[in-house]
C-alpha cells in the first residue's frame, strides 16, 4: 500500500520562512522611509496657512523683507502645532523653520524657503532644506 503524505516537509517550511525573510528585508526599509516622508509632510501641510499669509505679505509689500515682524504672520507661526512638531519660526527672508520634537525626525529641522520673483515680488515656489535627509523631504518642495 502507498502512504499518502500528510502536512509539510521540513524543507518546504524552510523555503517559506526564507521567502518571508527576504520580503521583510525589502519591505521594512521601504516602510520606514514612507513613514519618515509622511511625518515630514506634516510640517509642510501644517504651514499652508502661514505660507499663504507670507504670500499675501510678499504680494502687498513687493517682497518678503520684514515679514518676520508682521503681527499676523507672527501670530500664525506661534500658534502652529502638529503631531510631530510644536514650534515654527519665520525668518527675515520669509523662511519657515519647523523643528520636529517627535517621531523619526526628533530634534531635526525643516526649513521651507520661498522663491521670490524679483520683478514682481510674488512667490513662485517653496523649497525645503534642513537637517532632514533629502529623501525624506516632501516631493512638493524638494530642491
Amino acid at each position: 500500500m502507498k502512504q499518502v503524505q500528510k502536512g509539510f516537509t521540513l524543507i518546504e517550511l524552510m523555503i517559506v520562512v526564507a521567502i518571508i525573510g527576504i520580503l521583510a528585508a525589502v519591505a521594512l526599509p521601504a516602510y520606514q522611509d514612507y513613514t519618515a516622508r509622511a511625518q515630514a509632510s506634516e510640517g509642510l501641510s501644517a504651514t499652508a496657512g502661514l505660507r499663504a499669509e507670507i504670500g499675501v505679505y510678499s504680494s502687498e509689500n513687493g517682497g518678503v523683507t520684514g515679514v518676520e515682524a508682521d503681527a499676523a504672520v507672527v501670530e500664525i507661526a506661534t500658534n502652529l502645532d502638529g503631531r510631530y512638531f510644536s514650534t515654527a519660526a519665520v525668518g527675515a527672508a520669509g523662511d519657515i523653520t519647523v523643528t520636529f520634537d517627535d517621531g523619526v525626525h526628533d530634534s531635526l529641522t525643516m526649513v521651507i524657503t520661498p522663491q521670490v520673483v524679483a520683478a514682481s515680488g510674488q512667490i513662485s515656489t517653496w523649497e525645503c532644506t534642513g537637517t532632514i535627509l533629502v529623501r525624506h523631504l516632501p516631493a512638493a518642495c524638494r530642491p
